[in-house]
């Protein structure tokens, strides 16, 4: 929990807080800018948030840059640290005299809260489950028929998966979307593949089609082991994968190698030299023409057969190099197959044909294998789907379950006479916090704080922070049972409220008691009064 805030420009240098309610105490005339509100927001701070940086600008403007010293208790055991305005995105950790010992990150500062807090859910950050709950003027998370919201550009479906994660129920959710994603993955994997050829895509007619000439082959290649070859060649290495690739890598080597030859036949051909075309005769009919001109034409003619002959010349010699590498390699597959098989020519045909239908039932199985793997994949990926569907559907509405009737219990424990309570309506995708009856603002405020304890108490949700303003509009008596029902909280919760004589005597002696610091006009959070020129709300 946390223990203590110091910071030099407090008029009261030192704040401590305890366990349970703490209460930020207004006074009577409901002064407003005396510093409620900033405090809360000074909280918010020291608990990872931003938002003092952005919304209480007049602070720093006012008092220049500062630092806030604060302690943390976990399990009786003191952690200090040091957050500053001038840099807000390093805290530093200190010993029990605040001497900077070590900076952190802002975001590991509140993994290590989180840490701390026993928050359990992988996917949750701390920020993302404390700060929907702080519910402080200036961070506009008090939309009251939002409650889930932190922001209103926020989409529902973020705001219930963050719910979800906060009742540490997103874990098999993940478990079980990780396990969808890997499946689809590998659909879009086998189908990519088979786009490109990598492996032989097929239909399913095509599969049923292959079932039938996969059946043929087996038995052309039984057929073929019973002959009068069978006792002296080895059939297992003939129809080995092996011997079934260097076959079918010779054939296409030779393939490559007829088609560079016939592209060394073409550029052996001879290009035809210009020869002399006697200018000079022309003279005889064209006394005018341009000699010189046509002779430099003829040079150039001439220089381009240099040009060519010597690219032939060096691509025929390219060719050449292509076709000896190919011979050897070829040779080299001819030299493996004998060192197997040692045929014959007699044996040769037997041989070709068992190959033959070897490489063919292999090929056939190939595209049968590719078109099961994909079909259990899809089959896979619809049964995950409606598993996961299913899922979810159970996990919010055990949550719409346990959050109802907590809205339940809370609104009739804070309402002496029968009230309607709050209803949330969910879905994994989408809510409603519907509530009846007094639609003003009032009741409004009053839901958005019995949703709040709702998941306060059914959660792991280390704190809340109310500020004043949602006390304002509610029934009186609403607000005596409402403190009655903070104070028996075994968490912090941390509340700003002010004009408390209208309250009765033992509410009263409650916020006085839990109070960690009272404010007033004449008394103001900070050294230093601008309430001429306020920012701030409270």
């Amino acid at each position: 929990m946390l223990k203590e805030i110091r910071c030099e420009i407090f008029k009261e240098k030192v704040i401590e807080f305890h366990n349970g309610l703490n209460v930020v105490l207004g006074d009577n005339f409901g002064s407003n800018s005396i510093g409620k509100s900033t405090l809360l927001m000074i909280l918010d701070f020291v608990y990872g948030g931003n938002t003092y940086i952005t919304h209480n600008k007049d602070v720093v403007s006012k008092l220049g840059h500062h630092e806030f010293l604060y302690i943390f208790e976990f399990t009786k055991v003191n952690l200090y640290f040091i957050r500053g305005t001038e840099e807000p995105n390093i805290i530093y950790r200190c010993n029990s005299g605040f001497e900077k010992e070590e900076e952190i990150k802002l975001s590991d500062f509140n993994n290590l809260l989180k840490e701390y807090y026993k928050l359990q859910s992988e996917g949750l950050k701390f920020r993302s489950a404390v700060s929907l709950f702080s519910r402080i003027w200036g961070k506009n998370n008090y939309d009251v028929k939002r409650p889930l919201h932190s922001h209103h550009s926020e989409k529902n479906i973020e705001t219930v998966t963050r719910l979800i994660k906060l009742f540490n129920e997103y874990n098999k959710l993940a478990q079980e979307d990780k396990e969808l994603k890997q499946l689809i993955e590998s659909k879009n994997v086998l189908n990519k593949a088979g786009r490109l050829k990598f492996i032989p895509k097929i239909t399913k007619k095509a599969y049923e089609k292959n079932l039938k000439e996969i059946e043929n082959l087996k038995g052309e290649i039984e057929k073929l082991s019973k002959s009068a070859f069978s006792p002296i060649i080895n059939i297992s290495e003939i129809i080995s994968d092996e011997l079934i690739e260097l076959r079918e890598r010779k054939n296409i080597l030779i393939e490559e190698r007829d088609y560079y030859k016939s592209r060394y036949n073409r550029t052996s051909k001879k290009i035809s030299k210009y020869t002399d075309v006697g200018f000079e005769k022309l003279l005889e009919f064209f006394p005018g023409v341009n000699i010189e001109k046509l002779e430099s034409i003829e040079s150039f003619h001439e220089g381009i057969y240099s040009i060519l002959k010597k690219e032939l010349n060096r691509a025929k010699q390219e060719l050449k190099q292509k076709i000896e590498s190919l011979n050897k390699e070829i040779d080299e597959i001819n030299r493996k197959l004998e060192q197997v098989l040692n045929p014959n020519e007699e044996q040769n045909v037997f041989i070709d044909s068992l190959i033959e239908s070897s490489s063919r039932l292999k090929s056939l199985q190939l595209e049968n294998n590719y078109f099961n793997k994909l079909q259990s994949v899809t089959e896979g990926i619809a049964s995950k789907t409606t598993s996961l569907s299913q899922l979810k559907e159970s996990i919010v509405k055990n949550l719409k379950l346990k959050i109802n009737s907590k809205l339940i219990e809370i609104n009739d424990s804070i309402h002496d006479d029968k009230r309607t309570p709050p209803e949330l309506n969910l879905t994994y995708n989408n809510y409603e916090y519907k509530y009846f009856e007094n639609t003003g603002t009032g009741k409004a405020f009053t839901n958005l704080i019995i949703f709040d304890l709702a998941i306060f108490t059914l959660t792991e949700l280390p704190f809340v922070i109310h500020d004043s303003f949602l006390f304002k509009n509610i029934e009186k008596v609403t607000v005596e049972n409402l403190i009655n029902y903070y104070n028996e909280l075994n968490k912090q919760a941390f509340i700003a409220i002010d004009i408390i004589d209208i309250y009765n005597g033992d509410t009263q002696k409650v916020l006085k008691e839990n109070k960690v610091i009272q404010l007033s006009k004449d008394n103001l959070l900070f050294i230093l009064d601008w309430r001429d020129n306020p920012i701030e709300n409270e």
